[in-house]
């Protein structure tokens, strides 16, 4: 009872503590949400983007707000990743216990810098305003007012009028990381009235991804403390100065993607607490410094694609702690032995990139278990390396030319059952298909000796390359293979096999397919309509097969096709037209398509290559094709790059990337009438090929403004008329050919034109002028008999009037100016400098009409 008794006044005593605590819980100061306020009014659609910030709540519950427990005064504010837009309204500065700001990865368009230019927001610690790539900052200045900063990241946003960023971020001595990384900066050195750079406590400096261009500048070596530097992906040039051994305590130097040049230094071995040095893609030459070997603490190394030379050092087989080692360039060579690799026992990921052989013994064990593998370009063949089968846990394994032609196929497809990635392109690697399951994500096995019928794959596979091998049988078992879950493939390449049969119709288990490449094989058949099923596809490749019919897919709603090649097949009817908007190259040629190009085509708005060439079309151009914006005024730079083929400048010529060219090809046709005036209104065409039809008219003037044109092509034709004088303007026209046809009079005169070969003009005989042997007369452009004969009647009075001047004027000037010369002595002076000045001019003329003459005269005989 007593017992009872005390725990029920204990409780009576309690009470009102607890009560009074419960009431007594410190609430969002008031004058911190008015300033969150005013920053959520600068955020577009605030409604819906921030919900829970509302003027009836407490804001220390609002998203993202974090208040101090006894206080309630807002001490973080983090917005990180939140899908704002609008502008930055920097009043949050005025929260006056906010140590933590981030509004890194949003969609910010600009940004309100505090109105009180004087005031110190001494609290503020940590500042993030990163990855909001549309903000554009143009002003700094406000940044000396957060006195406190230690962490500031403005990575990749818009800096670029900032020339005194250096001078506005230098004078925070407590600054630890300074992260400015592909904010368009362009340059790094002091300004002259700034002193020096206050950077005292200053650990990691990122400033990767700008536009430096000058050498390393002096101030970074005075950064005592600093322990990690990121200058990669700019244009920073000349040698790597010694004064980078006054950074004692440096961990990471990145400078990987720049113009550094001269060799790398022995001295770079003294820096013994590095564990981060990247200097690949730069210009760097002679060979690998041994003293590498002496970074004991070095943990990640790429020297790759620089001009080095010479033997890879076995003093890197003593980095113990190493991990990622990368090592390439086309002038290194040599052997590597075991005791290059010796005392890597941490090695996770090794790549090299250069022409390496190996001398490894047959049952040598790497002291490593590899993560990932790269050795491309070396000569580890022809088998297929005993040492790798001992690497059991590979996420990765790329061997792209490397001599490679045969393979354990038992132990080699357990090696690989279970990684990630697997290249062997460029190798000649002979092994059977047939019955293999492919598992790996991204697959990279073209160009080799694969023989079998396709293999199948497991739904984990989304890129596979299987192109240019001797791969045969029918294509149905491997497209009509059900499988267990949803195939994920997106991107799959067969071409250039010996694939036979048709195009199976068993397309419902590939909707995900995106790219589909079977060109160069002998498949055969019509098309079925299951194809257009392809929801996502991008790209499709069916040319140079043995396919018929009508191709009639409705592809035009597949809203993301891109490409389509079906040349040299047997295709018949008329030009397909159901194709989506989205549609930038549409390769229809060397078929059996037949009537007129349809004006449907005219609707295709992102069409920037139409190939029709080979066909039976016949009729005019339909004038509407100048309505095709991205072969007129407008440009696309979006696209897919990957390699093709394509007739232009009078040859097959392979491309890696189609986005680049704007092509119109309709020739080797039966299309009629004039050339409409419209087709060269397309001025952003670079190939124009309208040869082996029956066009009528004249060329028009406009041909002018077509300023890209760098191919025309209009023999073959019925063309009549000059060649009008604006062609002469095409200044990067490099193949032309209006041979065969019926122009008359000169060829206009143009750098470009005169270096063509007379080949391109031959056929058309009143037309004259170089590059020609035909001469114009100058009364007329025509070379009619009739002409000529006026023409040589002309050349004859010419001459004789030529020498008849000359020596009337001889007589008359020499007497005429003896005298003074005689008299004169500056006179003679001046006038045997005159004689020099123009000697040379008096020749040239009395040659080129003696020449024309003496043309004139054979052609006669």
């Amino acid at each position: 009872m007593v017992s009872q008794t005390s725990i029920l006044l204990l409780l009576l005593i309690c009470a009102p503590t607890l009560y009074s605590g419960t009431d007594l819980q410190p609430r969002c100061n008031e004058k911190d949400r008015s300033s969150l306020l005013i920053f959520k009014r600068g955020v577009v659609n605030h409604s819906k983007k921030l919900p829970s910030w509302s003027s009836e709540q407490d804001c220390c519950s609002w998203k993202g707000v974090h208040c101090h427990n006894t206080t309630g005064r807002v001490t973080r504010l983090d917005l990180n990743q939140q899908y704002l837009v609008g502008e930055i309204n920097l009043s949050l500065f005025q929260i006056q216990f906010l140590s933590y700001l981030d509004l890194s990865l949003n969609g910010f368009t600009s940004l309100i810098a505090p109105s009180d230019t004087h005031a110190s927001f001494s609290n503020l610690q940590f500042l993030d305003l990163s990855f909001n790539d549309d903000l554009h900052v143009d002003n700094l200045h406000w940044l000396s007012q957060l006195s406190s900063l230690k962490y500031l990241n403005l990575s990749q946003i818009n800096l670029q009028n900032q020339t005194n960023w250096l001078q506005s971020t230098a004078l925070h001595p407590s600054l630890l990381e300074l992260r400015l990384a592909s904010s368009r900066l362009n340059d790094m050195n002091i300004s002259p009235s700034m002193k020096y750079v206050n950077f005292s406590s200053l650990l990691t400096l990122d400033l990767s991804g700008n536009n430096f261009k000058s050498e390393l500048p002096s101030w970074l070596f005075n950064l005592s403390s600093i322990s990690n530097i990121d200058l990669s992906f700019n244009f920073i040039q000349g040698p790597l100065p010694k004064s980078l051994l006054s950074l004692r305590n440096l961990k990471s130097l990145r400078l990987n993607d720049n113009e550094l040049n001269g060799s790398i230094p022995e001295w770079i071995g003294q820096h013994e607490h590095l564990q981060y040095l990247g200097l690949s893609e730069n210009l760097f030459d002679g060979s690998i410094p041994s003293s590498i070997g002496n970074l004991s603490s070095l943990i990640h190394l790429e020297i790759s694609s620089n001009l080095l030379s010479g033997n890879l050092p076995t003093s890197l087989g003593q980095l113990l702690n190493l991990k990622y080692l990368s090592i390439g360039g086309e002038s290194l060579l040599g052997v590597l032995y075991e005791n290059h690799f010796s005392n890597l026992s941490n090695l996770e990921e090794l790549v090299l990139s250069a022409a390496f052989s190996f001398d490894l013994a047959s049952d040598w064990m790497p002291p490593f278990q590899l993560k990932g593998l790269c050795i491309k370009n070396a000569n580890l063949g022809p088998k297929f390396p005993e040492w790798i089968y001992t690497q059991h846990s590979l996420v990765y394994l790329e061997v792209p030319n490397s001599n490679i032609s045969s393979i354990n196929s038992d132990m080699f497809w357990r090696l690989v059952a279970n990684i990630t990635q697997l290249s062997l392109s460029r190798n000649t690697i002979s092994a059977d298909l047939t019955n293999i399951t492919l598992n790996s994500e991204l697959m990279f096995m073209d160009n080799n000796n694969f023989t079998g019928e396709l293999p199948r794959i497991s739904a984990n596979v989304i890129y596979l390359d299987l192109s240019h091998n001797s791969l045969y049988g029918p294509i149905s078992p491997f497209f009509c293979h059900k499988f267990g879950r949803e195939n994920n493939l997106d991107y799959l390449d067969i071409s250039s096999n010996l694939l036979t049969g048709g195009v199976p119709d068993c397309w419902e288990y590939w909707k995900g397919l995106s790219f589909l490449f079977m060109e160069n094989n002998m498949l055969l058949g019509e098309v079925p309509s299951s194809m257009a099923t392809f929801i996502d596809l991008i790209a499709l490749d069916l040319h140079n097969n043995s396919l018929s019919g009508n191709f009639s897919l409705d592809l035009s709603n597949i809203t993301n096709l891109e490409f389509i090649n079906i040349r040299q097949n047997n295709f018949s009817g008329t030009v397909p037209t159901k194709m989506p908007h989205s549609m930038e190259v549409m390769l229809l040629g060397s078929n059996q398509f037949e009537g007129n190009i349809p004006p449907q085509i005219c609707n295709i708005s992102s069409l920037i290559q139409l190939d029709l060439f080979h066909n039976n079309l016949s009729g005019p151009i339909p004038p509407c094709i100048s309505d095709i914006p991205n072969m007129g005024g407008a440009q696309r730079t979006d696209h897919y790059p990957f390699e093709f083929n394509l007739y232009n400048k009078g040859r097959e010529l392979e491309y890696e990337d189609y986005g680049l060219l704007r092509t119109l090809d309709l020739s080797y046709n039966n299309l009629s009438g004039e050339i409409p005036p419209q087709v060269f209104s397309l001025i952003q065409l670079q190939s124009l090929n309208l040869s082996r039809n029956h066009f009528t008219g004249e060329i028009s003037r406009e041909i002018g403004s077509m300023k890209n044109l760098e191919s025309l092509d209009l023999s073959s034709n019925k063309l009549y008329g000059e060649i009008p004088d604006s062609i002469s303007s095409l200044s990067f026209l490099s193949f032309l050919n209006l041979s065969y046809n019926d122009f008359t009079g000169p060829i206009p005169v143009g750098t470009q034109l005169q270096s063509f070969n007379a080949s391109n003009f031959a056929g058309n005989p009143r037309l004259c002028g170089a590059p020609l042997p035909i001469n114009c007369t100058v009364e007329s452009g025509n070379v009619g008999e009739s002409k000529q004969d006026d023409g040589r009647k002309d050349s004859a009075f010419e001459t004789e009037s030529l020498y008849l001047g000359m020596g009337f004027g001889f007589a008359v000037g020499f007497w005429g100016l003896s005298g003074s010369l005689l008299l004169y002595r500056t006179w003679r002076h001046m006038y045997i400098q005159f004689l020099n000045h123009v000697a040379d001019q008096l020749h040239v003329f009395v040659v080129v009409m003696i020449n024309k003459f003496s043309g004139t005269q054979a052609s006669s005989n």
